[in-house]
Parts: C-alpha cells; sequence; structure tokens
C-alpha cells in the first residue's frame, strides 16, 4: 500500500500547453492526436511563470501533445529563458520534420532548451509498433539535424525508452549502453536514456483491458513497489500546469480529472502564499513507484 506523500517546495513546474499532436500513440495516457485543439494562452503562460518567480521554481518541463503545435511555444521559450528558468521540452521529434515547425530545431538551440525525446525503442520494427509506420527513420533524421547544432553533446538530448507491452523497463544504466551502441550505428548520439513505465491508463489502459491484461499489470506493478523511491517522484518535487491553467499534481492525475490540494487554477495560486500539499494517490500511482522507479526523468534510483 502506498504511503500519504507530501511535496512541501516543489522546484520544477511541468506546463501541458497543447493536447493538439501530429501523431496518436497507443500508449498516450492523454489521448493527444490531430484532432484535438485544446491551447495555453499567453496569459495562462505568463500566470504560471509569474507562480515560478514568486515561490522559486528553477525549471519548468514543457510537454503536450506536440509543444511544437502552441503558436505560442516561442513566446513561453523567450520568457521563460529571461527569468532564468531551466527549460526542458518533450518533442516527438517528427514534428520537426515539418516545414511549419522545423525552425524550432534553431530556437531549441538559441535557449539551451533540453530536448526529452521519445524513441520507444531502438529498432524500427517495435519502435513503429508503438508510434506508427515509418516514425523511425522520422526520428533518426531529425537526431541527426539536431547533433549538427550541437545536441547531444554541449546541448541536452535525452532520449525516452517505454516498454512495447505490460511489463516494467529494463535497467536504465544497461539500456542506454545499448541505446548508444544501436543508435551510433546510424551515425548520431544523445546524451542520457530516461526509462518510463506505462501508466495503465489513457490509450495504454484501454489496450491492457482489450486483451484482458489490466489487472495483471496491475497487481505486476503493486508488488513491485519499492518505498525508497517515494522522495525523488515528480509529483513530490513538481507541479503540473494543464492549457486552460488547472493545477495537478502530475500529468497523469491532469488525465484523471484528479486535482491537486491547492487552488484550482493558476491564477488563484499566484494569490495564495503557500504550495504545500498532500498528493493525491491513486492505484495507476502504483507505475511511478515500481521498481527502480520510473519517474518523468527516468529511472529514480
Amino acid at each position: 500500500m502506498i504511503p500519504k506523500i507530501y511535496s512541501k517546495s516543489p522546484k520544477t513546474m511541468q506546463l501541458n500547453i497543447t493536447k493538439k499532436c501530429n501523431m496518436s500513440c497507443y500508449h498516450c495516457h492523454v489521448g493527444s492526436s490531430p484532432n484535438r485543439t485544446e491551447m495555453m494562452s499567453k496569459d495562462v503562460m505568463e500566470a504560471c511563470l509569474s507562480v515560478c518567480e514568486k515561490f522559486g521554481f528553477s525549471c519548468i518541463d514543457i510537454t503536450g501533445g506536440a509543444p511544437e503545435m502552441n503558436e505560442n511555444l516561442e513566446f513561453l521559450l523567450q520568457k521563460a529563458h529571461e527569468i532564468g528558468l531551466v527549460i526542458m521540452l518533450r518533442s516527438n521529434l517528427t514534428i520537426l520534420l515539418d516545414e511549419k515547425y522545423s525552425h524550432f530545431m534553431q530556437i531549441y538551440a538559441k535557449y539551451g532548451v533540453i530536448i526529452i525525446a521519445s524513441v520507444p525503442f531502438y529498432e524500427e520494427k517495435f519502435n513503429d509498433s508503438m508510434r506508427g509506420k515509418g516514425s523511425f527513420t522520422k526520428e533518426l533524421e531529425v537526431i541527426k539535424r539536431l547533433n549538427l547544432l550541437g545536441f547531444g553533446d554541449s546541448l541536452k538530448l535525452n532520449l525516452v525508452y517505454n516498454p512495447n507491452g505490460a511489463y516494467l523497463p529494463a535497467e536504465q544504466n544497461e539500456l542506454e549502453k545499448v541505446y548508444k551502441k544501436e543508435l551510433a550505428k546510424f551515425g548520431i548520439k544523445f546524451n542520457s536514456l530516461f526509462c518510463m513505465a506505462n501508466v495503465a491508463i489513457g490509450r495504454f489502459g484501454d489496450m491492457l483491458k482489450k486483451f484482458d491484461e489490466y489487472d495483471e499489470y496491475v497487481e505486476m506493478l503493486k508488488d513491485s513497489l519499492n518505498l525508497e523511491n517515494l522522495e525523488n517522484l515528480m509529483c513530490v518535487n513538481g507541479l503540473n500546469v494543464q492549457y486552460d491553467g488547472s493545477v495537478y499534481d502530475c500529468d497523469f492525475n491532469a488525465a484523471l480529472g484528479l486535482g491537486a490540494n491547492l487552488e484550482k487554477d493558476i491564477f488563484a495560486l499566484l494569490k495564495s502564499q503557500k504550495l504545500e500539499r498532500e498528493v493525491v494517490i491513486k492505484e495507476h500511482c502504483y507505475a511511478c513507484m515500481a521498481g527502480d522507479g520510473y519517474g518523468c526523468y527516468g529511472s529514480l534510483k
């Protein structure tokens, strides 16, 4: 059983700035797709940055959907850079081959953005089975272009591995070595690999239920619970803000509509004097706490 978890002074604010995406990956927990229309406005972005300054956040973690599809992304990057925040951004990479969005590669370099990119596997067959036919080739092409800009070296490019089924990731350090060896064959490089367990919600949860694997998967996560992971969880050290300014403990809770034990939105939070809260915990939380721990930045081990 998961004990109560508390967040006292979070330092990372994760911003989900759109649900729109050029892809519809089967493991996506927020159900992003080209048909989604949700977008974070400049007003919400400015309020988020004001809260970061007020409470001493040091980092923003921008996610989606495909963040590049929010027309206010460059504005957010510029303002965050001006106030000295570390900027992380989660990209599916393939979007950057579109001429409408390819300029973001140079923008990311300009502002020193740490790119966190989903490459579910280092072999084409398994990668494409999760992200769609042709996605692996596109990912490699974008990484090559990013490497030419310095990403994977002085500029940070970190890749994300997700299992292709109802099981936990391999040991992160060992899998990173394999990734680097295999991807080097294509002449590309990256800094670190983040192993993330699939959370049993959204499209992945639906897939588990379709194949009657949901209960078995959740029980495996429960049996693998490691309480040593608790203090390093994203929900302990961070705060999630959705496109409409609503506030959550993490992006997974947001996908389920489980609001944080704080003011309901970023505008109310700006008037508040505290961020301390008890984290909202449900069954899906076992995915982050199992085994070596699988947070938003990989293994918690």
